[in-house]
């Protein structure tokens, strides 16, 4: 399959300036989630024009995931209100000026509004971008586009980390806050989902906002196939949090959703992200902190991208069964060499760079599978009229088991740190088990199809590929 074939790429040109707009956002909020890892010590070691404490530091980090709880809730209810472009765009106000409050701090409560600020944001964009990606995408291109913006969210990330290692903390902030000012003015080109105008039953608009992200005029029988669905699924609610809940089949994709979404965080990711530094320290003689933490984000980087091109090849089942069996054996590996090391006499000196290359290689199957289906598969799996709901109740899940999962390693780790990694491997090896066994193809399928096959499911034991 070639995503850039020439003959199709100038018909899909409003797709990709759509993804590459709608992914400035979230290039944004890399940016915010990888200033903490150079920024907090520079703020707490008295170098800066005011200082942090060890716990004004810890809650500065803490408050963005708390803020995208609040984003998550006010963007459910208000998603198919005023559309998924127009949520990206009004993002890109408050992004912007999240960024201009650390560039001007002068006191910690500066740093706080600014990061409650963009984890509003956060929940903001990661309910809207989802569906709104999904549902302007050819079916042979959706898991590319759809996968785009965990690309620039962790590009965001490293590239903050190499930012902070060169250029001051306000001079970094200025330039992150031109990069959600370039989105502010781009957007407004650009179509809303034509799905959203269809839910409006403004049709005229559905059928401009087609034509464009199809690059021809003659779109009647895909505009008919949206219009039945969405009839078809306004004949089952109004989209409501009971109706979600409630209804079988809408409840079974939201417990396949939450699944995904949980073992995505329970398999470590954030609390391994945080035991790096400690690691790195700990084997500066093999690599230095600054530079160990630069390889791994590199390769975070590098792995998503793989899967940017790979997803639509190779399907998202596949791809996410090979990440969590190699994250299942690179946490055993790394568990049983800290147990080795820590619990009996076996002299393990000089075979640290086991550790090392342990953790490399988790965060490489990590973000080539893990990192991106589940929220890719949750994005074409809810019916239209409810993705705003599910999304809200999926990245509430998403904060609040990261943050279980942070505080569970800062705790069993007092008893070993191979607790927690054994841990996080069992976890993974029940979630290849429970992918293998529920989850369902969605590659090169319409929308309509993925949500038929669905309900399908519904009644059945295994998978419908």
């Amino acid at each position: 399959m070639k995503l850039f074939d020439c003959s199709k790429f100038q018909f899909r040109i409003f797709q990709y300036l759509a993804a590459l707009a709608a992914n400035l956002g979230m290039f944004s909020m890399g940016l915010h989630y990888g200033w903490p890892s150079l920024a907090i010590p520079d703020l707490t070691s008295g170098k800066y024009s005011f200082n942090l404490t060890d716990s004004e530091a810890s809650w500065i980090v803490a408050v963005t995931p708390l803020g995208s709880i609040i984003g998550d809730v006010a963007a459910g209810f208000t998603l198919n209100t005023f559309g998924r472009k127009t949520m990206i765009w009004f993002s890109s106000i408050p992004l912007t000026v999240s960024w201009i409050l650390i560039a001007v701090a002068t006191a910690p409560v500066y740093l706080f509004a600014a990061r409650i600020l963009a984890g509003i944001i956060d929940g903001f964009l990661f309910t809207a971008i989802p569906p709104y990606l999904a549902e302007i995408s050819d079916p042979e291109i959706r898991g590319f586009l759809g996968t785009t913006y965990f690309v620039t969210l962790v590009f965001g990330m490293m590239l903050s980390n190499v930012m902070l290692m060169f250029i001051s903390i306000p001079t970094s902030a200025y330039i992150s806050a031109s990069v959600s000012l370039l989105m502010l003015i781009i957007l407004p080109f650009l179509p809303e989902s034509p799905y959203f105008y269809v839910i409006k039953k403004e049709m005229s608009l559905a059928t401009s906002s087609l034509q464009k992200f199809r690059g021809k005029g003659e779109i009647t029988e895909e505009l008919e196939r949206i219009s039945n669905g969405i009839e078809e699924e306004n004949k089952l609610g109004k989209g409501t949090f009971y109706e979600l809940i409630f209804t079988p089949h809408n409840r079974n994709c939201l417990i396949l959703a939450l699944a995904m979404t949980a073992l995505q965080q329970l398999t470590g990711i954030l609390a391994i992200q945080s035991y790096c530094d400690i690691l790195f320290n700990e084997t500066n003689d093999i690599l230095s902190a600054n530079v160990g933490n630069l390889i791994y984000f590199v390769i975070y980087f590098v792995g998503t991208s793989i899967a940017l091109f790979v997803i639509d090849i190779f399907g998202r089942k596949p791809l996410v069964l090979f990440s969590t069996s190699m994250i299942c054996v690179t946490l055993l590996t790394d568990a049983t060499f800290l147990y080795i090391k820590s619990s009996t006499d076996v002299d393990v000196r000089g075979l640290d760079y086991i550790q090392i290359i342990s953790i490399l290689i988790y965060v490489a199957a990590f973000s080539i599978g893990l990192n991106c289906v589940p929220i890719l598969v949750s994005s074409e799996i809810f019916p239209s009229h409810i993705k705003g709901k599910a999304f809200c109740l999926i990245n509430v899940c998403f904060s609040v088991v990261s943050s279980g999962v942070v505080q569970f390693f800062s705790w069993s780790k007092g008893f070993g740190l191979e607790v927690p990694f054994y841990t996080f491997a069992v976890v993974s090896l029940i979630g290849t088990i429970f992918l293998a066994v529920y989850l369902p193809e969605t590659k090169g399928k319409t929308l309509e199809d993925v949500q038929s096959r669905m309900k399908n499911l519904r009644g059945k034991k295994g998978n419908v590929v």
